[in-house]
């Protein structure tokens, strides 16, 4: 599939996107649900892919969201959890839209898009957008300061122990995933001093900050969000990678995330979106913790097609990128990628 990819992106999905081949493989039954990660706001301009990739821009989002009015069923995260809970059934093409990690540009620049579209998002949150000054995510606060050489691979040893090899041979995001994974076997408190530390060595400029592009919800806005007829569901208390965590700690992270956001919203959070959401960071552990804290259910951030109701708690999302055309985005949306990768793996 890697040496093909191209060929499918350039050539086979756009034939079969235009020709309407793509609609056939919808699934008629259950609900596909496209995931997000923000908008690329007008005061940034995106520096690197590796980052800045998980972001669409304003425009490409309200594209992908027409679309999906004129040729599918966008129902809103209620109807969903209805469905979940009590079966019965959707509209054909059904499609749920999320939304992860709660960036401050989900209310500045998504909000009036999915307003003047008509359309409802299950946003998922951390437990640190119930505070006033929740800062940025402490994964992509560390690619910065690796990426702008104000901090030395030694100085990393201050977040966690990174393997020789990896130190000397590995890339820029190899390293940067290897101490993220060695850096969630902490505890909260104990990563958010280590990213702390390294911040007072890099003093990273603040020119390559956008508000917008990086800080998180703080409280207020989270209501905001909240008023404005969005949903909100929980993703931990500090976005670790919870297969490395410890027991006590992945259940700390993934109950009081509840907890804290109902407490702020005075509503129930019913839906928990796992961070990084693919089996190398979360697993059946994982799977009981979230069912034990109470959630009805939650999702990856992987696969395509629609989400199977009878396994409430590894529901599969189409992780929309930046660089995802429309036919690309309707190729794995209906499922007909993740069936093409089994049909070539298998």
């Amino acid at each position: 599939m890697r040496f093909v990819s191209p060929l499918l992106k350039s050539v086979v999905y756009p034939a079969m996107h235009h020709g309407g081949w793509l609609k056939r493989y919808a699934p008629r039954e259950g609900c596909a649900v496209v995931n997000y990660h923000g908008v690329l706001p007008p005061d940034y301009y995106p520096r690197d892919p590796f980052l800045d990739g998980n972001l669409t821009s304003p425009q490409v989002f309200q594209r992908q969201l027409r679309f999906l009015k004129t040729n599918y069923h966008p129902i809103g995260p209620e109807d969903f959890r209805a469905w979940i809970e009590k079966g019965g059934t959707l509209p054909p093409r059904s499609v749920l839209v999320t939304c992860d990690d709660g960036l401050v540009n989900t209310l500045t620049d998504m909000l009036p898009i999915l307003r003047n579209e008509g359309i409802t998002c299950l946003f998922f949150v951390t437990g640190a957008s119930c505070c006033e000054n929740p800062g940025m995510l402490w994964y992509e606060e560390l690619y910065q300061l690796l990426h702008s050489g104000l901090v030395r691979d030694t100085d990393v040893q201050l977040t966690a122990e990174t393997s020789e090899e990896t130190r000397i041979t590995g890339s820029l995001q190899s390293r940067w995933w290897e101490t993220v994974l060695n850096a969630s076997r902490l505890s909260a408190i104990s990563r958010a001093d280590r990213i702390r530390a390294l911040r007072d060595l890099g003093k990273a400029a603040e020119s390559v900050f956008s508000e917008r592009r990086w800080r998180l919800l703080n409280v207020h806005e989270l209501r905001q969000l909240a008023q404005a007829g969005m949903t909100i569901g929980a993703h931990t208390m500090s976005h670790p990678v919870l297969s490395q965590c410890s027991e006590d700690e992945a259940r700390r992270e993934i109950k009081e995330s509840k907890a804290a956001i109902e407490c702020v919203l005075e509503q129930p959070v019913w839906a928990f979106a796992y961070p990084f959401g693919n089996p190398s960071t979360m697993g059946e552990r994982e799977v009981g913790l979230a069912r034990e804290a109470g959630f009805e259910c939650a999702f990856l951030n992987m696969g395509g097609g629609a989400s199977e109701r009878t396994q409430p708690f590894t529901l599969s999302r189409t992780h929309v990128n930046a660089d995802m055309n429309m036919a690309e985005f309707e190729a794995h949306m209906t499922g007909f990628h993740v069936r093409l990768q089994n049909a070539v793996r298998g």
